[in-house]
């Protein structure tokens, strides 16, 4: 079975979205957006579960966190852009994981200093009141969790297309309860992953349009059965945010958990905010008489958090509603997400979907 890491938790929130009878505005152009035409809903419970299993091969590649999995450590370096709170520049992160019960994450991002531990399934931070930079979060979610789980109940769409010189299967999931069409291209409501079926691996994660995670293997790090990419690039609005390498992982003695032992400064400011998987949710824009008969979403990225508070914001279009998507976002507080335990409340990330309806 697999589990999620300790510092990383709660699931993502879905949200059914409903097909309008007003046209919406395609999803934009971008060289990482590799379906654009025609796509194929399963036909049969068995070409359903041809995809299904296609997620899971993937996702057994890269879980690293899967309960009674090997105990390692691994080293990222990585340079990132700038986000609305923290510098970018060089860095670096390197996990240590024992079985789900002791992780710790060393890691530095320009001036910022990470030192975050879970003993036991408490968790310690020496910035408790310090969000996670936004980059930060989108690199372990794009290495330690792209694919959350295999939609077993969403709604599956697929299409084959050609990267680098190898056809391979772009499979988007939406919530259950979303249009089972065949559409033209990729739908603004819709994830996308896009896997090899020739080696089960993962080529490009989406969590939204405009936000697009490459997976190079030409460097790959093989490790228990696992294939982890050298290489991953993280890119928005055909911008590059991060660009990170793998450069090793290796066993440890998993019966060596000094590692995991909090400082005394830690145990004496208590336990730590946990962090959110990534959720997508959508926000109506209102409506205005410029957009003419179409309606116009924006992806707007965002970290909240505990208290459903904006951290960092960032538009993952240029539109005519960019910077009203990015205003509205800023200026709304959300709901508050907990543990699965429901103990408390967490810091998490966010691909807000704002509609704008055209005024009527």
């Amino acid at each position: 079975m697999r589990t999620l890491p300790l510092l990383f938790l709660a699931a993502s929130a879905g949200v059914c979205q409903v097909v309008s009878p007003i046209a919406v505005a395609p999803v934009p152009p971008d060289p990482l957006e590799l379906v654009t035409g025609l796509t194929q809903v399963p036909a049969s419970p068995a070409e359903r579960g041809a995809l299904v299993q296609l997620l899971l091969n993937a996702t057994e590649k890269y879980a690293m966190h899967e309960r009674g999995g090997p105990a390692h450590v691994l080293q990222i370096s990585f340079n990132a852009t700038a986000s609305t709170r923290y510098q970018g520049g060089a860095g670096q992160l390197r996990e240590t994981w024992i079985n789900g019960q002791n992780l710790r994450w060393d890691g530095a991002l320009g001036s910022y200093t990470l030192l975050r531990i879970s003993s036991n399934t408490a968790i310690y931070d020496q910035n408790p009141n310090s969000a996670i930079p936004l980059r930060f979060k989108m690199l372990a979610s794009s290495i330690f969790n792209p694919i959350e789980a295999a939609p077993r109940r969403a709604t599956l769409r697929s299409a084959t297309v050609l990267w680098k010189g190898a056809q391979i299967t772009c499979i988007m999931t939406s919530s259950e309860g979303s249009a089972q069409i065949g559409a033209q291209g990729r739908q603004w409501y819709e994830k996308e992953f896009c896997i090899d079926p020739a080696t089960g691996l993962l080529d490009i994660a989406s969590l939204a349009p405009g936000v697009y995670t490459v997976y190079d293997y030409s460097n790959a790090l093989q490790f228990h059965g696992h294939v982890l990419p050298g290489k991953v690039t993280i890119c928005e609005n055909g911008a590059t945010v991060v660009d990170a390498q793998l450069t090793s992982i290796a066993d440890i003695d998993s019966k060596d958990t000094s590692p995991f032992t909090p400082t005394a400064q830690m145990v004496a400011q208590g336990a730590a905010t946990a962090l959110g998987q990534p959720e997508r949710f959508a926000l109506p824009g209102g409506g205005t008489p410029a957009l003419g008969s179409m309606i116009q979403p924006a992806i707007v990225h965002v970290t909240l958090d505990t208290q459903g508070k904006v951290i960092e914001s960032e538009v993952l279009q240029t539109s005519s509603v960019s910077a009203a998507a990015l205003d509205l976002v800023n200026g709304s507080q959300f709901g508050v997400m907990k543990t699965a335990s429901g103990a408390a409340p967490v810091e998490r990330e966010a691909y807000i979907n704002v509609r704008f309806q055209p005024h009527q």
